[in-house]
This record gives structure tokens, C-alpha cells and sequence, in this order.
């Protein structure tokens, strides 16, 4: 099956991300989604990403999750923040922490029992040092 690539920047997110977890996905379109489509989505279309972010189901989410890695706007790590708060997927969550670290962002200290609560769920070898990090920073906040 052959589709062309949406025109509208919401349906082109749609289309690279797939309709399964089967879909084709690989660390090119990941940068593409990042760099390309979301960097061209108005105010309207963030509130709509935005309103179905946490309704979706796992793969993408994490999908999702590491687009919004690759642009690492204001408003991406907004929504990197959501995803770690308040997605019920384990993976999607650790993927967020990852992102939020490797963006260099500020994490206010709100964050830190979410973090926490993430660590308490893996065993010691699979923390890695991301998590250690961004928990640090949350906890070492001001606001």
C-alpha cells in the first residue's frame, strides 16, 4: 500500500507515525516528525496533539515521545512533561525522563515524585544514569 504524505501537518504526524505498532518506524522518521512536521504545527494543532496525546495507545506514544525529543521546543517539552506525568504506559514515561534529560531543560521540582515513582518501578541495573540525573535536577529545583 502506496499513500501519499498528508498535505495538513496533523494528518502528515499521523501518517509517519502508522496506524500499528507494526508500522514502519525508524530513527530517520523519527527526526523527520521532530524536525519537519511539528516544527511547522500552529497553536491549533499542538491543542489538538495535545487532546489526544494520553488517549493513544502505547507505540504512539512512544513514538511521539522521542519526536517530541527531536524538536525540543517550548511547547514540546511541555508536552514531554505530560507524557512523564501522566501516560500509563512504563515505557513511554522512561522515554519522556530520557528526552527531558538529553534536552539540557529546566524541570521544576513538581516532577520529582513522578520520576520517582518511575525508578521504584524497575529494578536497580535498569536505572540508567538519565533518570538519576533528571531526579536530581527535579529535586534540586526552586519551583
Amino acid at each position: 500500500m502506496n499513500r501519499d504524505v498528508p498535505q495538513d501537518p496533523f494528518e502528515q504526524l499521523q501518517y509517519w507515525i502508522g496506524d500499528s505498532q507494526a508500522s514502519n518506524w525508524n530513527e530517520y522518521i523519527t527526526e523527520q516528525v521532530g524536525r519537519g512536521v511539528l516544527r511547522v504545527f500552529t497553536p491549533e494543532q499542538w491543542q489538538r496533539l495535545e487532546a489526544i496525546l494520553l488517549s493513544q495507545p502505547e507505540y504512539w506514544q512512544q513514538r511521539c515521545t522521542v519526536s517530541l525529543g527531536e524538536l525540543r521546543s517550548p511547547v514540546a517539552i511541555d508536552l514531554l512533561k505530560r507524557l512523564l506525568a501522566d501516560s500509563t504506559y512504563l515505557d513511554v514515561r522512561i522515554l519522556a525522563i530520557y528526552e527531558l534529560d538529553w534536552a539540557e531543560t529546566a524541570i521544576e521540582r513538581r516532577y520529582a515524585p513522578c520520576i520517582q515513582q518511575v525508578m521504584d518501578g524497575l529494578a536497580e541495573d535498569q536505572i540508567e544514569p538519565e533518570l538519576h540525573r533528571l531526579l536530581a535536577k527535579a529535586q534540586a529545583a526552586t519551583c
